[in-house]
Order: C-alpha cells, then sequence, then structure tokens
C-alpha cells in the first residue's frame, strides 16, 4: 500500500493502475492484450485512440519497431487509431522522436494527479433528484459504456462501438473494479471507476452528459469513489486528467505528480488532426 503521496514508488504504482484499467478492454471479445517485457499494449478496435494503444511503454529499443509494426496490422486492418502513452518512466529516453520517425503524430500532455485521501473534504454535495448505483451485469455495463462515452463527447460510431465491447467485459481482472452509474431523476447521465490495484485507487471515466453538466455532477462522481477507496483502506488516490475535469479535480486537492505525453497512430494512409 502506498502511504504517501510523496512515495518514490508513485510513478510506477501509477503506470501499473492504468494497465488494470486499460487491460480490462484488451480482453474483451475480439480484442487484443499483448505483454512485450516491461510494455502492454491492447487493441479493441473501438473508434477511438484511448480504447487501442500502449498504456505502458518500458522497452528495449529493438522492441519499440515491433510493437508499432504488430499494432499497425491492426490499425489498418479496422481503421482505428491508437495511442501511446509515454510517462516518467518511459524507455528509451528518445522514445518521442522515434514514434515521430514511424509517422506517429504527438496528441499533447496530460497531467498524472495524485491526491492524499485523508486530507479531502467528506461531505458530498447535495444535488435535487441524484442518485448513484454500482453497475452490476452486462446491461447496464453496456449503458455505462454509452454514457461515459457520449459525457467524452465520443462520435457515435464510438459511443456504438464501446458500448459493445464493454459489454463482453467479464474476467476477474475487470470484476475487481468498481463502475458507478450516476441518474438524474431516472435518467443515466454521468459515470465514475474506480480501480484498486498496486497500493493506489485509480479514479477513470468521470463523465456527465452534456445536458446535466454545472450542477456538480461531476465532483460527485469523483468524490464518491475516492471516500469508498478510503473506507477500504487506500491512503493515496491517482489520475489521469482530461482539461474539462482538471478544475474539479484541482479543487478536489489532487495535485500534478507527472505528465505523460500523448502520440497517436493511425493508418499508414491517413492524415488529419492529432487531437485525442
Amino acid at each position: 500500500m502506498i502511504e504517501s503521496t510523496t512515495s518514490p514508488a508513485l510513478p510506477s504504482v501509477m503506470d501499473a493502475n492504468m494497465v488494470a484499467f486499460w487491460s480490462a478492454y484488451g480482453r474483451g471479445k475480439g480484442c487484443t492484450l499483448q505483454q512485450a517485457g516491461d510494455a502492454v499494449w491492447f487493441y479493441t478496435g473501438v473508434p477511438h485512440p484511448l480504447f487501442n494503444g500502449v498504456p505502458r511503454a518500458i522497452l528495449d529499443a529493438d522492441d519499440v519497431h515491433s510493437i508499432i509494426d504488430s499494432l499497425q496490422a491492426r490499425i489498418d486492418a479496422q481503421g482505428a487509431p491508437a495511442l501511446w502513452w509515454l510517462g516518467p518512466r518511459t524507455k528509451p529516453d528518445d522514445l518521442g522522436p522515434i514514434l515521430e520517425r514511424r509517422g506517429l503524430e504527438p496528441a499533447g500532455e496530460v497531467p498524472g494527479m495524485a491526491l492524499d485521501l485523508h486530507s479531502m473534504d467528506s461531505r458530498l454535495p447535495e444535488i435535487a433528484g441524484f442518485s448513484v448505483e454500482k453497475v452490476g451485469n452486462e446491461i447496464q455495463q453496456a449503458s455505462w459504456a454509452r454514457v461515459a462515452a457520449i459525457g467524452n463527447d465520443f462520435p457515435e460510431n464510438a459511443v456504438d462501438a464501446m458500448e459493445k465491447v464493454e459489454a463482453t467485459l467479464c474476467d476477474s481482472g475487470y470484476r475487481a473494479q468498481h463502475r458507478y452509474m450516476g441518474y438524474l431523476e431516472g435518467k443515466p447521465v454521468a459515470t465514475g471507476a474506480l480501480v484498486l490495484d498496486s497500493g493506489v485507487a485509480g479514479i477513470y471515466a468521470i463523465a456527465t452528459i452534456p445536458e446535466a453538466r454545472q450542477r456538480g455532477i461531476g465532483r460527485y462522481m469523483t468524490m464518491l469513489p475516492l471516500l469508498e477507496a478510503r473506507r477500504l483502506g487506500c491512503h493515496v488516490a491517482i489520475l489521469q486528467a482530461s482539461s474539462m475535469g482538471y478544475p474539479i479535480y484541482k479543487r478536489l486537492g489532487f495535485n500534478d505528480v507527472c505528465h505523460y505525453r500523448l502520440y497517436v497512430q493511425r493508418c499508414e494512409n491517413t492524415q488529419g488532426d492529432a487531437r485525442v
């Protein structure tokens, strides 16, 4: 168990927790999950780069090209782009330039953040007509995925594909995770996920559909899994922050501890906007 946000082990366990979350998608029906040394990559075919790629890239130089080639074969066959996450432990040190020479596109940076769970406010916001339930079956999984995708402004084809993949996830690693659905007047409007792995509590998939925003729901959906993690004995929470969620996380007490540089790998004959 990681006791403090200043622990020297934090970058390593942040990587491991993120791998635990994304690996579940690689074990879905028709999906791929591979490990090469201390690197992990997965491919779902969901047409959004977040749902395909390399969440941990700690590689020998020779293995970089092997993974690029393996991913490229799936990208060219199915058309869905993939995302490489380059964090503080990424190897080789010049992986970014190597990826660019192979045609991958820089796609910005994402802050990795951490929170001392014992320092956070334990009072959940009061939101009239709002309730939260845990996801417990494949029908709820599909609904959760649809809301999460819409809440992240994914295109409709990615929403549909994510819904189908999520409904197939059923292995023990996925079942160990906690997924939450938020309802406003009985309608599903928000999502969140908690991953208790590698001694920290990982927060993922915080999303609210557009028409339910600006009510404090995002804050609620972040705080609820944090409080559950604290109740279960965790001391430190981590996340990778979107630009939309970053102000909420700062107000909750999260602080930046690292940054992930993102690179998008696309079909070899595709050019375009590199933003994720």
